[in-house]
């Protein structure tokens, strides 16, 4: 197949000068126009002649950026949660987290708060826990050793709440008030049966 600029040339030739083109010639021009073009062919020579002049971004840029824009992403996220927390305001009412940590300094900020001034503690409030884990809790609080004798009744979640400036019989007749729940106190131990 010849080349497109021949082609061309051809063209202007025949039309400027028709006597001098024999109808072979013709023939074949035609023939030349009906074969299938090599595609391949011409985007190499498309490619040589266009693309080598562009310049291709590097790989180890392209990681570089999408590090970057990712990193600041990070940023601006951890930037919201951080404003976030800063301006929610406070609940009244605590809400107790299961630990003996927590039960612990409760219990020293409440010896302060007894030492220092007469202030009222807030509640705590017990959502949706464990009976052994409230339990824990108050068994922490009022230095008692808990012993769990039912399992079974150990793993009924309640919502309590419990202020801490009442004694540890008030709370205990407070949570023997649930159906299926038996606290008892006996020699510095509380028993849940």
């Amino acid at each position: 197949m010849k080349t497109n600029n021949h082609n061309k040339q051809l063209f202007r030739s025949m039309q400027e000068e028709p006597d001098k083109y024999s109808d072979q010639e013709i023939e074949a021009m035609m023939d030349d126009l009906d074969q299938e073009a090599d595609v391949d062919e011409a985007w190499q020579q498309f490619a040589r002649q266009h693309i080598s002049s562009v310049r291709p971004i590097n790989t180890w840029r392209k990681f570089a950026a999408i590090l970057i824009g990712v990193l600041a992403l990070s940023g601006i996220a951890i930037a919201a949660v951080h404003i976030v927390r800063h301006y929610q305001k406070p609940e009244a009412p605590q809400v107790a987290e299961t630990t003996a940590k927590k039960a612990q300094r409760s219990t020293l900020s409440s010896q302060l708060e007894k030492s220092d001034t007469i202030a009222k503690t807030e509640p705590v409030v017990f959502d949706n826990v464990t009976l052994d884990s409230i339990a824990k809790d108050i068994a922490t609080y009022h230095h008692v050793v808990l012993d769990i004798q039912d399992e079974e009744a150990s793993q009924l979640r309640f919502y309590f709440v419990w202020h801490q400036d009442e004694s540890l019989q008030e709370v205990i007749e407070k949570l023997n008030m649930f159906d299926q729940v038996n606290l008892a106190v006996e020699d510095r131990k509380l028993f849940v049966r």
